[in-house]
């Protein structure tokens, strides 16, 4: 009698789950498709630099997640809960290759933040679109091999790189180069704004040369990239936290894994992992000026053209400057 309740409760919790990996889905692929879409087109001809291709690459890896991992596992997880099939090692797989590439590709966007602030000279000659694309590729090259190696290697040790390599390690390092990036770009606002105030003290109102001014947009520029560089670790983080617990309860504690709180957390972990996914994308509108400003130039297309005719038909309208 247990042991059917028991059965009825876990399939209840993947039918659930897969229910929510499925929604997920359909977001994570619109909104990142959006995303890519307003990329592809880039209507004010800014993303040309690093940056642009790390969040290209990030976008990919999410789309991935949406469109193929989720809706994977999401079907995975019904038809197990419907007692048709049991889940696929398939979409295990297919699960941890774009998890672990975005895992990567933040690490990667952490350390490209880093240089840009520690050694802006270094990277603007040496840190270009090309190598930042040879890293995300390097990234994705991992994240396949890291995947497929459950494969070949025992269980035991594969718990083992899989969560203290492929967690512990890059969130690390994540952490550090942000803490790193925090100080120096409070020392660097901190010397320009001295150097700002000794300008004017010196030349008085003529004292704010173009080099100052330069100076300050590339530092306001540089906080805005850190800010949301930050957003999407700490997000990507949260998201983490619940499955990689349950996996290291598993790993750690065999009694639990048959406990109904241990069934249900551990499968309802699995769409808060994939719910960045969806968040990311409005981390790029939001937060930095060029995917807003290009995403209201490339849909606001229309309103504006209309503001237009309406202004030329009616120009008393038109407010005068």
């Amino acid at each position: 009698m247990n042991s059917g309740v028991a059965q009825d409760f876990k399939s209840r919790i993947f039918i659930i789950t897969g229910a929510i990996l499925l929604l997920f889905a359909v977001l994570i692929t619109i909104s990142n498709g959006l995303l890519l879409f307003v990329i592809y087109k880039n209507p004010l001809r800014t993303f040309r630099n690093a940056t642009t291709v790390l969040v290209i690459s990030l976008g990919v890896a999410d789309f991935l997640t949406g469109c193929v991992t989720a809706v994977d596992v999401g079907i995975s997880h019904i038809l197990e809960g419907l007692a048709i099939q049991k889940l696929l090692l398939q979409a295990k797989i297919i699960s941890q290759i774009t998890v672990r590439g975005s895992v990567f590709i933040l690490t990667v966007f952490a350390v490209e933040r880093f240089i840009a602030v520690a050694f802006p000279h270094t990277y603007r000659v040496s840190i270009t679109a090309r190598k930042t694309a040879i890293s995300c590729a390097f990234g994705w090259v991992l994240a396949i091999v890291s995947s497929f190696l459950e494969l070949a290697v025992d269980r035991n040790l594969y718990d083992v790189i899989f969560f203290y390599i492929m967690f512990i390690l890059p969130l690390a390092t994540m952490c550090f180069t942000y803490c790193a990036t925090c100080c120096l770009m409070r020392t660097t606002a901190e010397r320009v704004y001295r150097q700002r105030g000794g300008s004017n003290n010196k030349h008085g109102e003529r004292g704010t040369t173009r080099k100052g001014k330069m100076s300050t947009q590339s530092a306001q520029m540089q906080k805005q990239l850190m800010k949301t560089a930050s957003l999407l670790i700490i997000v990507f983080a949260l998201s983490l936290v619940p499955f990689w617990s349950f996996t290291a309860i598993r790993r750690y504690c065999k009694g639990c894994i048959e406990q109904k709180w241990f069934i249900a957390g551990y499968r309802l972990s699995i769409p808060i992992l994939y719910s960045n996914s969806a968040l990311n994308p409005l981390l790029y509108a939001w937060r930095m000026r060029p995917y807003r400003r290009s995403f209201q130039a490339l849909f606001g297309k229309k309103q504006n053209c209309a503001t237009r005719r309406d202004l030329n038909v009616n120009p008393a309208r038109e407010s005068p400057v």
